[in-house]
């Protein structure tokens, strides 16, 4: 019975074996290989990883140079100004060398560099002053001026006005405005009376019958003192108040000795609703 029993259970064992091997032993073999090969996915995976991230890093700096279009505009035209510095100084070099070659005066030429940078330096702040001002008093400032308020707050330049003109249909008659009190507040000690003494502004013609060519003659030397800096420290303009004494027809006339010949020298008030201060325009005064 014991022998029996034993050549069976021999050859149970057999049938549950392939290879000599059990199957939980086929099974941990193939789970084994089922590892190794996840293992071999896995490194694999990292190592594309591995080389994305390098090729990230080589294209980094390129990445992060990409701007905007407003950006590459904003950068082109700082490119550009960089590039014509770059140009004029070269330029300036070769002045210089220039400069050098012919004199063999070295202290002269970097003198006259120096000289010349001053001048600049002088030309950038005359031109930052008056940016400024333009900012500050807009352009055409009256030479003349009181300072009020606005609405919203602020303040501006009111200007007072130096003489009363009517235009007639064959002549122009002019009278002078009241002088001013005071005096311009942000750019000369002197008061307007000061200033009107100066111009010589009683010698004028006041109350003759002028034609244009006269008109001009004797008044352009008042509108020239104030655009090139000889009242203000800056250019201005004197303003006027302007009276329309033309007959009906002549309105051609009115238009061309307002908008041109006057407006041409002054800053113009057209009045229409006061009375002309002095006789009637067809009289003189």
């Amino acid at each position: 019975m014991k022998a029996g029993a034993t050549t069976e259970q021999d050859a149970a064992y057999r049938r549950g074996t392939v290879l000599g091997l059990t199957i939980a032993e086929v099974f941990i073999l193939l789970l084994f290989l089922i590892l190794i090969v996840l293992f071999a996915l896995v490194r694999d995976r990292l190592e594309q990883a591995e080389r994305a991230d390098e090729r990230l890093r080589i294209w980094q700096p390129v990445i992060e140079e990409f701007k905007a279009p407003e950006e590459i505009e904003t950068l082109r035209r700082q490119k550009e100004t960089a590039e014509a510095t770059a140009e004029s100084q070269r330029k300036r070099a070769d002045v210089l060398r220039e400069a050098l070659d012919d004199s063999g005066d070295v202290g002269a030429a970097i003198d006259e560099a120096l000289a010349e940078a001053e001048r600049a330096r002088g030309e950038a702040l005359k031109a930052k002053r008056e940016l400024s001002l333009l900012r500050k008093k807009g352009l055409n400032p009256p030479c003349w001026y009181q300072v009020v308020s606005t609405a919203t707050g602020g303040s501006r330049e009111k200007p007072h006005y130096t003489f009363n003109i009517a235009v007639c249909d064959d002549s122009m008659i002019v009278l002078p405005a009241q002088t001013p009190p005071g005096g311009a507040i942000d750019d000369s000690d002197a008061t307007y009376a000061q200033e009107a003494q100066a111009l010589e502004l009683a010698s004028l013609p006041y109350g003759e019958r002028l034609d244009d060519s006269a008109f001009e003659a004797s008044f352009k030397r008042i509108a020239q003192a104030g655009k090139s800096k000889g009242v203000r420290g800056y250019s201005c303009i004197f303003w006027v108040r302007v009276w329309d004494r033309t007959s009906p027809d002549a309105k051609h006339r009115w238009q061309r000795a307002h908008d041109q010949i006057i407006e041409g020298l002054f800053g113009a008030y057209h009045v229409k609703d006061d009375p002309w201060p002095g006789k009637p325009a067809g009289e003189a005064t």
